[in-house]
């Protein structure tokens, strides 16, 4: 058995057409897009959500403690909305990519069943057979490439779906030793 190469692998992406090229960019796309997202999520700095903000000295005497509560509430609530809203929209588009990837491999089957038909309709003998075998095997290689592209995709997504949720969960809860912290010191005390 052969181990896996660079010119295996350039000889596959290239047997499989155009469409193999655009699944690598797609797949390149895909891909750093969920890592990235994987990486903001594990390093969103919750510490430095919960460190400014309610201090007095920082804000100055001025305000009640019930004003801080409120304000420490209206920013912990912002922190949260931005979190959620920057995890979403970059899961529509991560989605959007994880959705291309096996239409493209689709888009591939397509044409290469056509170049398998354009080699049966030539009655060229030999010619015909590897016309046809190319197309059949452009055909499987995209779409292979495709579902292999979309399937682990797919579990990654799940993943940063479950991390997202664990850090919003972490943000409530530093939100709320944060008020029971305010309360402790302030009027209610």
């Amino acid at each position: 058995m052969e181990g896996f190469s660079l010119q295996l692998f350039w000889s596959t992406i290239v047997s499989g057409g155009p469409i193999m090229f655009l699944l690598a960019l797609l797949s390149l796309a895909l891909y750093s897009n969920i890592i990235g997202l994987l990486l903001f999520i594990k390093r969103v700095d919750l510490e430095a959500i919960e460190g400014g903000g309610s201090d007095r000295r920082k804000r100055g005497a001025m305000e009640t403690p019930v004003e801080e509560i409120e304000a420490a509430f209206v920013k912990y609530e912002n922190s949260l909305m931005q979190f959620r809203h920057f995890i979403q929209s970059r899961l529509k588009y991560t989605h959007a990519l994880l959705i291309a990837a096996p239409l493209l491999g689709l888009l591939g089957t397509v044409v290469g069943m056509l170049d398998t038909f354009r080699g049966l309709s030539l009655q060229a003998g030999f010619e015909t057979m590897r016309l046809v075998a190319e197309g059949v095997h452009r055909a499987l290689i995209t779409t292979q490439t495709g579902l292999v592209i979309a399937i682990p995709a797919l579990f990654l997504i799940y993943l940063v779906r479950r991390v997202s949720k664990k850090r919003e969960l972490e943000l409530l809860q530093i939100k709320i030793e944060a008020f029971g912290r305010q309360l402790e010191d302030g009027p209610y005390a």
